[in-house]
């Protein structure tokens, strides 16, 4: 009951920091454009405390799921749309200002907490420390103590970035350049990306950094919640191979893509078999087993932070491109799930931060009520010149709302069915 309460205590505190950052970049944009701000508000409900000031009314109110900032002449009414000071009388481009720095502010929250998160810590280099035995690089005739500097002419300061390099599908080889006692040497690597069997899952890591065979998340809409996969299930052997760690099941399962691989798995005091196909996956995999750490810096920091948002941003470029399917979100109750499994101050301003990310990328969408929806109107009005009326725009809104709250509903009843 502790912990429930706990993991509830540090949802709201991320969604009341979130929204309400994100409420005051449009506080802070209409403000600058000359535009009324009628109330500011952190947290909605019953009012704590308010207090009038320059016109605008500050409030703290007690349910803390967000926040709002009531901008004047966004609904235009008798009493202001004669006000010089009404949203409405702006130029299009003012309003679009205001409209997007909610999502600016979103994204300056991630990359100060992501900064100030990577900065006091170590960053894993590109100096390899140990390699996999079948590692590709050393077919390649790289050994540890060298220093990948770039691939395909691309260079890398970070594991992170090195990591998260593509190729695209179908393509294997790449040119190499590396470092070697100091002198620069280039190789070419084959089957640097090769087809690769996972079934979703992430396991448990203790406060010695072992990851164990314990599974720690179930991701939506793969093969293992298919299966019945929960959190909490311990997997003991795939296809008769002992697995008492995760990189031992991660080995195993990344040599059956799409193939039938059987699981036993310890769940309390029973152990049962299931049978899970691998979902085939190209991946970019040089087989290095660990790499160099060195103290963080703000060059580091930042670039950390940029392969924050390339993933975030990418996620949502996936999903529209069909590669991700819309079975695989998460909602509340996954981001629920997320924090109730994360550990320690670092961690979880670090999901704050993701999620800040997030909800931005996601309210830039085009699609009323959303920021996205209402710059798409106010740009149609500034190309033709004439303002969308508001009986259209009323119907827009309603039917976004709709889908917005179905797709909620759908995520989250997928989200309760893969946790139970």
């Amino acid at each position: 009951m502790l912990a429930f309460l706990i993991t509830v205590i540090k949802l709201l505190v991320i969604i009341l920091v979130v929204a309400s950052f994100h409420e005051f970049g449009h506080f802070l944009a209409s403000k600058l454009q000359g535009v009324g701000v009628d109330e500011f508000s952190v947290g909605f409900g019953p009012k704590i405390v308010q207090k009038k000031f320059k016109g605008t009314l500050y409030s703290l109110r007690w349910i803390p799921l967000g926040g709002y900032c009531a901008i004047e002449g966004e609904e235009e009414t008798e009493e202001n749309k004669d006000s010089e000071t009404s949203y409405q009388k702006k130029k299009p481009w003012q309003k679009i200002i205001i409209l997007a720095m909610g999502v600016i502010f979103n994204f300056i929250l991630s990359v100060v907490i992501f900064t100030l998160v990577y900065l006091p810590g170590y960053v894993g280099t590109t100096t390899i420390n140990a390699l996999q035995q079948d590692s590709v690089l050393i077919e390649a005739g790289l050994q540890a103590g060298d220093t990948i500097t770039a691939i395909n002419g691309k260079n890398f300061d970070t594991y992170s970035q090195l990591s998260a390099y593509n190729l695209k599908s179908g393509e294997s080889d790449i040119q190499l350049t590396y470092l070697r006692d100091g002198e620069v040497k280039e190789v070419t690597v084959h089957d640097a990306q090769t087809k690769q069997g996972k079934v979703g899952v992430s396991f448990v890591i203790t406060d010695e950094g072992e990851q164990t065979n314990e599974i720690e998340l179930v991701g939506a809409g793969t093969p293992a919640v298919s299966a019945g996969l929960k959190s909490g299930d311990i997997i003991v052997s795939v296809d008769g191979v002992e697995t008492p760690n995760a990189m031992s099941v991660v080995d195993e399962v990344k040599k059956k893509p799409e193939q039938e691989v059987t699981f036993e798995v310890k769940r309390g005091e029973e152990i049962t078999s299931y049978v899970i196909v691998p979902e085939g996956k190209e991946v970019f995999d040089l087989g290095i087993e660990s790499v160099k750490t060195t103290k963080s810096n703000i060059k580091y920091a930042f670039i950390e932070t940029v392969e924050n948002v390339k993933q975030i941003v990418g996620s949502y470029i996936d999903l529209f491109t069909g590669k991700v399917q819309v079975t695989q979100m998460s909602g509340i109750v996954g981001i629920g799930e997320v924090v109730s499994k994360s550990e320690g101050i670092l961690n979880f301003f670090l999901l704050m931060a993701m999620i800040s990310m997030a909800v931005g990328v996601a309210n830039i969408l085009p699609f009323p009520p959303l920021d996205g929806g209402k710059i798409l109107l106010v740009c149609i009005e500034w190309i033709t010149g004439k303002k969308v009326s508001e009986n259209v725009e009323v119907v827009i809104s309603y039917i976004g709302l709709g889908l917005l709250f179905a797709l909620t509903i759908f995520i989250t009843i997928k989200d309760i069915i893969r946790i139970i």
